[in-house]
């Protein structure tokens, strides 16, 4: 691989920092939001789950359209789409924009995540020690941002949480106008220009993304993404409600998440190494089921330095597993970067769209604490196929 330069680099990891982590802020600041409107259990669920139904939809064509035409194009105008939303919360105070706001700022959040994945993949080839500083430097905005918009909600109120939020997603516009311009070998239509037809969805995109689950090791790393994915959604849904009702403020939920991120950020660089002393695939089940168990168990800890520990234990598992997650699939897929990563942004965000309207019927039948058990043993249930067919497969 040729030297990648330190500006495209940062470029890339820029862009990756403040279109993930806009997820964190949205973790926060939306459930105190439903809150302060008086959003019952089920629409809640509705409201947090409708986040991911957009990208669920089109990410895989979103992923192709990048393969085509290159990702900075695709980036740029969903990245001006994202900065219109986050102001018109507080402007239109009713439950049912909060539904049509969710799906725009998730669709705009999640290009901006599947081009930087597909970015690495095509100019770092997929290398682990990029995706793990890729990782390790994404995560660190969970360190900054989810404070930053509990302590608007805390001293401004609503207005001062979303204004945090539109300024991530002006600094993810301008990491997006730094990035380079695709080249000829890196896109198969390095000339064309984005258009309003090709944000229609195209059957064959999703077909030849499909038929990479044919592979093995893509359908095993997708399984796991979506295991990783359920407790994520569970924490930015009814984690922060349950936190809330036991009395934390905004402030104190959001310093949670960002110890969690020092941790993932610590765990991402770790990968690479940890790959030595364990196969790449026992690491990564390992991970994302540790991942998951550690926001299940959160009814039954009840103090506020075990949800710390809980959270740190989260973050590292989540930050090994990640890097984990890009590279095999990068490796698994050989050209059709974009596509992968949109297959797997597709079986993610429709993970994070169920989870929350699952967890929401879950709390009206068990109650709050009772809902996170619930969901951790069905979870459970389905990480024990995963390892069945793996090992089937002789990828375990």
């Amino acid at each position: 691989m040729d030297p990648v330069p330190v500006r495209v680099q940062a470029a890339v990891y820029a862009t990756g920092l403040f279109s993930a982590t806009q997820t964190s802020l949205i973790a926060v600041v939306v459930p105190l939001w439903l809150l302060h409107l008086d959003a019952g259990p089920l629409m809640t669920g509705l409201a947090l789950g409708s986040y991911n139904l957009l990208p669920f939809l089109f990410s895989v064509h979103g992923g192709a359209v990048m393969d085509r035409l290159g990702a900075r194009r695709v980036m740029v105008a969903f990245a001006v789409l994202g900065a219109a939303t986050p102001l018109l919360y507080p402007l239109l105070p009713f439950v049912l924009a909060v539904f049509a706001l969710q799906m725009i700022g998730g669709l705009a959040s999640t290009m901006g995540w599947v081009g930087a994945q597909t970015l690495i993949g095509q100019m770092m080839k997929g290398s682990p020690k990029h995706a793990g500083r890729f990782t390790s430097i994404g995560v660190l905005g969970n360190m900054v941002g989810p404070p930053l918009v509990g302590a608007g909600w805390d001293f401004i109120g609503p207005w001062g949480a979303y204004g945090v939020l539109f300024a991530w997603t002006v600094a993810q516009l301008g990491a997006v106008l730094a990035l380079p311009p695709a080249k000829a070998g890196e896109v198969t239509d390095p000339d064309g220009r984005l258009r309003a037809r090709d944000l229609a969805p195209d059957i064959r995109s999703y077909t030849s993304a499909f038929a990479l689950m044919a592979l093995p090791m893509v359908t095993f790393v997708v399984l796991l993404s979506m295991v990783r994915l359920t407790g994520h959604s569970i924490q930015s849904s009814f984690y922060v409600i349950y936190l809330n009702a036991q009395g934390l403020t905004g402030t104190a939920i959001g310093l949670l998440l960002a110890a969690g991120a020092v941790a993932a950020a610590l765990g991402a660089l770790g990968a690479a190494p940890l790959t030595r002393m364990m196969h790449s695939s026992w690491l990564l089940a390992v991970t994302s089921f540790i991942s998951l168990l550690a926001i299940v168990v959160t009814p039954l800890l009840g103090l506020y330095a075990l949800f710390l520990l809980a959270q740190v234990v989260r973050g590292a598992t989540v930050g090994i597993s990640t890097p984990l997650i890009i590279s095999d699939m990068s490796h698994a897929v050989g050209p059709d970067q974009g596509k992968a990563v949109g297959l797997r942004t597709m079986a993610n965000r429709g993970t994070s769209t169920v989870t929350p309207m699952a967890m929401g019927a879950l709390v009206a039948w068990f109650g709050l604490g009772g809902s996170f058990l619930a969901a951790g043993i069905a979870i459970g249930v389905v990480m024990a196929g995963i390892i069945v067919f793996a090992r089937a497969k002789k990828i375990l």
